[in-house]
């Protein structure tokens, strides 16, 4: 069914991302529930913006969690902006025509039952199509989790708790893909703008979102999950303009063919053909990832990261055997192991021993002394400032010495390793560390930095390769003439 697009309906945005008043449809006290979760997470909002009401619909109960709950929704003395529908399906189109004549104009529908299920739940899918239609509601779903704004507060789900605000938005067609997302963005410290599980895409499509996202000042990369898509001509057209100044990194599902039938019964999509999805992201620069891990950190690289002007790497290892599988990693992703100029060369020869391997990769051959990282950091200094190098990867041990001498000296080595960022930045040279463990909590005595502070962190060579790799091809298709 075609509807307008949703960018032609402005306030509708607003009354999605931040409403003066919310009313959970199906609110009840039953913890773990998607009723519960709803109108907890209303009431939230509500104490985030005193500006803000929340409001619960249950026939059954006069208080819900705390507030007072309505019959109706026609029922609340109160203008509603968003509606959170969380009633079964056969419910929902009389709950829609009650949200009509209550003058709402946008609706977060969660119920399931739809078009994922059968001949008779796509029938009733497009009947709820028709009354928002008519009465001029957009909505998100159904068959979904809901959405949420991270800055103002107000979500329709309880998941969007691990996260917190920040410049990556999600989309996701999957509730359990998008939950596995935050949590990976939040292992980095990558904080969400936007998220917005789409559901069935009944009414608002993954296009409209797209759309919306590219002019939101709070997100500078945008993130997806995507089994299939309804206006794929319109997603690549949008795609091909909003890659230039916003990343877009999506994780693509359904080359299969039981992969695609399993999108159909997910949330009624048709998958397509992998090649031709894969050829359609590389003409348009989005960047295609393999799991919720690549994604986060390619987000991190590209949000901490200038994209390197060329493909030449520079890569200074601890040890010839990780030098070699770096090598390996970084070949097979079309980068090009740089040759060292003869200063640099210089450079190196003063602080590392004759036997060093006098080329790159830069195989510091296992030196391990108590200012190891004074060696590093010197080391990668002369590999940022060589002009054959378009980027570098340091392959570090991950070492914890103990005593106060010991602490005070990675302090000062953290903030010489910061310092040395910001430099790599400012001449627009992407810098990446891989350590032999994954880094967790800041170190005691160690302060977190900012994520514009950030130098991303991997356990494996590979991983490293593989990002700079993205990186890499999103600049080319970025400063294309």
């Amino acid at each position: 069914m075609n509807y307008p697009a949703a960018s032609s309906q402005n306030s509708f945005w607003k009354s999605l991302f931040a409403p003066e008043s919310i009313a959970v449809i199906g609110a009840n006290d039953t913890l773990g529930s998607w009723g519960s979760d709803a109108i907890v997470a209303a009431i939230a909002a509500a104490k985030a913006d005193p500006k803000r009401r929340a409001y619960a619909v249950n026939p059954n109960a006069r208080q819900v969690m705390g507030v007072n709950s309505y019959p109706t929704i026609l029922d609340i003395p109160d203008t509603i902006e968003l509606a959170v529908v969380v009633v079964r399906s056969s419910l929902v189109p009389d709950v829609l025509r009650q949200c009509v004549q209550k003058g709402v104009k946008a609706a977060a529908v969660i119920s399931a039952g739809f078009a994922e299920t059968d001949a008779a739940g796509a029938k009733l899918q497009e009947e709820i199509v028709q009354i928002a239609r008519q009465g001029g509601i957009r909505f998100v779903g159904p068959n979904c989790i809901g959405h949420a704004d991270l800055y103002t507060h107000v979500s329709a789900l309880g998941v969007t708790r691990m996260g917190r605000p920040g410049p990556m938005a999600l989309l996701s067609q999957s509730g359990t893909v998008s939950a596995g997302i935050m949590g990976a963005a939040a292992m980095r410290g990558i904080g969400l703008s936007k998220f917005v599980s789409t559901g069935n895409e009944a009414d608002l499509h993954m296009e409209d979102y797209l759309e919306y996202l590219a002019n939101d000042d709070q997100t500078r990369i945008i993130a997806a999950y995507i089994e299939g898509l309804r206006e794929g001509r319109r997603f690549f057209k949008l795609a091909r303009e909003i890659s230039r100044k916003k990343p877009i990194v999506v994780i693509k599902v359904g080359s299969t063919e039981g992969a695609t039938k399993a999108a159909k019964s997910h949330t009624g999509a048709l998958a397509g053909s992998d090649v031709v999805f894969s050829a359609f992201f590389k003409q348009t620069g989005v960047i295609k990832a393999e799991d919720e891990e690549e994604l986060c950190d390619v987000a991190l690289a590209l949000l901490t990261q200038p994209v390197p002007r060329g493909n030449r790497v520079g890569i200074l290892t601890i040890g010839g055997g990780f030098g070699v599988m770096a090598t390996e990693a970084c070949e097979r992703e079309g980068l090009k192991m740089a040759s060292l100029n003869p200063q640099t060369l210089s450079k190196l020869d003063a602080v590392l021993p004759p036997r060093w391997s006098h080329g790159n990769p830069v195989d510091m051959v296992g030196v391990k002394t108590i200012d190891e990282w004074g060696m590093i950091l010197s080391c990668l200094r002369a590999l940022t400032e060589d002009e054959n190098i378009d980027s570098v990867i340091a392959l570090v041990a991950n070492r914890n010495y103990q005593g106060d001498e010991f602490r005070a000296m990675q302090m000062k080595n953290e903030l010489a390793l910061k310092d040395l960022g910001r430099y790599a930045r400012q001449i627009g040279k992407p810098l990446l560390l891989v350590r032999r463990t994954m880094v967790g909590p800041p170190k005691e005595g160690v302060s977190d930095p900012g994520l514009d502070e950030r130098i991303p962190e991997f356990d494996k060579p590979r991983q490293a390769a593989r990002v700079l790799g993205h990186m890499m091809r999103y600049g080319r298709y970025v400063n294309r003439a």
